[in-house]
């Protein structure tokens, strides 16, 4: 590894969560259908809030591990987490890295019926970190 690098696991890098769930307040369905430009905005009154620009990972179905940056203020779609990535990481450095591991992780998903992303591989992938600068220069090259 060259000087100033390290590798941790994805784990340390970024979180998986849930947003705040909310009642009686109309907000557009940010469902996989409506985030690749498919279909036109269904608005619901409760949910878990998602604020514009949030990053929301496919946990569930045939693609899981594509991520998107929601558009607007909406609910998560069921079929999502948002993806919290540490603030000391520049966030598309750890999105190329995400995309590099989209292969493996679609390979490896896990139940029967619907297909999940498997958190525990996600969790586990070690990522090289170089300084921040570094990491910048990485994605703009």
């Amino acid at each position: 590894m060259p000087e100033g690098w390290v590798i941790t696991p994805m784990q340390t890098l970024c979180a998986l969560v849930d947003g705040e769930k909310q009642n009686g307040i109309e907000r557009i369905n940010l469902d996989v259908k409506y985030l690749r430009g498919e279909r036109e905005a269904k608005v619901l009154t409760s949910g878990k809030y998602t604020a514009a620009n949030t990053l929301l990972i496919l946990v569930d179905g045939e693609n899981s591990g594509e991520v998107f940056r929601a558009p607007v203020d909406g609910y998560q779609g069921s079929t999502f987490k948002q993806l919290s990535i540490h603030e000391e990481m520049y966030t598309d450095y750890v999105l190329q890295v995400i995309n590099l591991h989209r292969k493996t992780l679609r390979e490896n998903k896990v139940g029967s019926a619907i297909p999940h992303l498997n958190k525990k591989l996600f969790k586990a992938i070690n990522v090289p970190i170089p300084p921040y600068e570094e990491q910048k220069r990485i994605v703009n090259a």
